[in-house]
């Protein structure tokens, strides 16, 4: 290595040394992370939505074996457990009809959103834009004059939506995650992210986009993030308890790409949002073209999967879709059975998606809609 390489390292290990002490220290991202970051509240509505819980969960259920991402058939419960699941919810409508904890979690815990957070994002842009503060074609300009010279001055709203702004990550010795998961200065690190030289406009999934997004809404809406999710979701949800929402340093940015920390029944409240096209208990809270995913393209993958709105929907789709976090959490929603299932998981990378569709399926079933509504129904908010 070249004297001239080492010293353009140690200027950057300089300049970067606190993101590499939080990256060497933690090593891995995990579910209760809220603990290790400075936070930012976001309240809660001061009367939770109700929730219906089964008395006892249904036989259907209890005795159900689901398939894996091979076709290999498991127990649920025993499957859960083997696939390192944190909380597991199905709901259906407003009622939950099946509910597990592991690994020391309970339905009190916070428990980390990491790439969820961006369909929530995605969700609070559509309401920005539905009351006329977001526009698709305004630029990132246009609203952040100090980034209009940057990378990302000329990228349009919509080109955040879909991942196709063109900039790539700031230079650095560390990953592009790592340096947005741990670093105590996000602003710092998109105005020094640089636009590439060929296919600029190709669809790449980008945590800069999304974290230039929020920078926009802010300015747009003159509220944090974190306030704007209390008062657009949070608290017209009913949601039972506050959120947090982890900052690059106290007192300082959302990190919008990630790390929403709530509990597993908020965040299961958030996918019967979408599983109602934006309604909630009559009320239209989200456009309904946007909550539906009609508003702008979505870009097809090299593996099957559709990305669109900053959600996914994967192959041979009914109608059914999710937001996905990278370290296994789900909030999959299919209109078809009324279905919302939510699953966090500790780092398991398997593809839960045939087991929630043959879940789903069963819950649909005739014969196991009349048990569930034979069984007894008592209402919960929390424990």
């Amino acid at each position: 290595m070249n004297l001239a390489r080492l010293v353009a390292i140690a200027a950057i290990g300089l300049v970067q040394g606190c993101t590499l002490a939080k990256t060497v220290a933690h090593n891995t991202a995990d579910l209760d992370d809220h603990r290790i970051f400075a936070n930012r509240p976001v309240a809660a509505s001061g009367e939770p939505s109700r929730l219906r819980t089964l008395a006892r969960t249904p036989a259907f259920l209890s005795g159900l074996r689901v398939p894996d991402e091979r076709g290999t058939l498991h127990q649920l419960d025993r499957h859960l457990e083997e696939t390192r699941t944190a909380a597991f919810v199905v709901m259906r409508d407003d009622r939950i009809i099946y509910e597990r904890y592991f690994r020391g979690y309970d339905e009190r815990s916070l428990l980390n959103s990491f790439s969820i957070a961006k369909s929530i994002v995605a969700t609070l842009a559509g309401i920005a834009i539905g009351d006329g503060d977001l526009a698709l074609d305004a630029t990132v300009g246009a609203y952040l004059p100090g980034l209009a010279e940057t990378a990302y001055g000329p990228v349009t709203v919509e080109r955040l939506l879909t991942m196709t702004s063109g900039v790539g990550d700031a230079p650095s010795y560390l990953p592009g995650r790592a340096q947005y998961y741990y670093g105590d200065d996000l602003r710092d690190v998109i105005a020094r992210s640089v636009t590439p030289i060929a296919q600029a406009r190709d669809w790449r999934y980008s945590e800069g986009d999304v974290q230039v997004l929020a920078f926009v809404l802010e300015a747009a809406t003159g509220m944090t993030p974190s306030a704007y999710l209390a008062e657009k979701l949070w608290k017209p949800l009913g949601m039972e308890s506050a959120a947090l929402w982890a900052l690059d340093r106290e007192g300082g940015s959302e990190k919008a790409f990630c790390c929403i920390s709530a509990r597993a029944r908020d965040f299961a409240r958030f996918g019967r949002l979408h599983l109602d096209a934006g309604r909630w208990n009559g009320s239209q809270v989200v456009p309904e073209p946007w909550a539906a995913r009609r508003v702008l393209h979505g870009v097809r993958t090299a593996d099957g999967y559709l990305h669109q709105h900053l959600w996914w929907t994967p192959p041979a789709s009914q109608g059914d879709f999710y937001a996905y976090g990278h370290q296994g959490q789900y909030v999959y929603v299919d209109p078809a059975s009324r279905t919302v299932i939510v699953k966090f998981s500790e780092g398991d990378r398997e593809d839960p998606i045939d087991m929630f569709r043959a879940i789903a399926a069963t819950v649909r079933s005739p014969e196991n809609l009349a048990q569930i509504e034979r069984s007894d129904a008592e209402e919960v908010v929390s424990r």
